[in-house]
């Protein structure tokens, strides 16, 4: 017995296997960087800058599904079939690539402003001396049974909408929707490929709501260690705890 254990212990040795070395959990990726003012322009912020592209904004969720709207309402306005293909597959192309616009997300900490890139498709900037308040929540991750069940239900939604204008000969709507399948899924992996862990979302209240704006707030959704970060620079540079 004692010349079979120490058989053992040589063939765990020359496999690797150490006595005094302790199991080691693999440590998270971190999302977001420390920024180098000296590797971009004069005016965005300090050597300890935040900079993250690990995150997205809700607004411009509800933007493409307002313009998405829009568009194929007016397309089911079109009677003739041939131009009403037409507008389909150019609707369809503007659509991907806008979508493809809202993944060039960027958050970064500066000296004097926050500021938010690919916000509604566009550079935002919120001056610190603006924010009044900023407030982090986590986001509960709906279960794969509620998850079904909100798929089954709005399936049975569409197939009503849809049931009575098939019944009346108008194939439009279906066409509509067969044809945004593979943009949604292609969506769906860009998102799963291109964003990790986002897990919480941060609201960013400003003192004055612009007359163009539905609401003082701002809010965008990273993981809970970015959140966490950025909370903590634009309260410090805000002059608030």
């Amino acid at each position: 017995m004692p010349a079979k254990a120490a058989a053992f212990e040589q063939i765990k040795k020359l496999m690797g296997w150490c006595p005094a070395c302790q199991k080691i959990e693999p440590e998270k990726e971190q999302t977001f960087f420390f920024a180098n003012q000296a590797a971009v322009s004069g005016k965005m912020g300090n050597s300890q800058d935040i900079l993250t592209s690990n995150v997205t904004f809700p607004a411009n969720t509800s933007l493409f599904v307002l313009l998405f709207t829009v568009g194929f309402n007016v397309l089911l306005r079109v009677e003739d079939f041939s131009l009403f293909l037409a507008g389909l597959v150019l609707l369809n192309a503007i659509y991907c690539w806008l979508a493809l616009k809202t993944f060039n997300t960027v958050v970064r900490t500066g000296s004097k402003s926050l500021y938010l890139r690919g916000f509604r498709l566009k550079d935002f900037e919120i001056p610190y001396e603006e924010i009044e308040s900023v407030g982090a929540y986590n986001i509960e991750k709906r279960s794969k049974k509620s998850s079904l069940i909100l798929c089954i239900l709005g399936g049975i939604a569409l197939c009503v909408a849809l049931a009575y204008p098939v019944l009346e000969g108008d194939w439009r709507p279906v066409l509509l929707i067969i044809s945004i399948f593979p943009i949604i899924l292609f969506l769906l992996a860009k998102q799963k490929s291109r964003y990790r862990d986002l897990n919480t979302r941060l609201y960013i209240k400003t003192r004055h709501k612009k007359w163009y704006e539905w609401t003082p707030y701002y809010s965008l959704i990273t993981d809970e260690a970015s959140a966490a970060a950025l909370k903590s620079l634009i309260e410090r540079h805000s002059g608030r705890r």
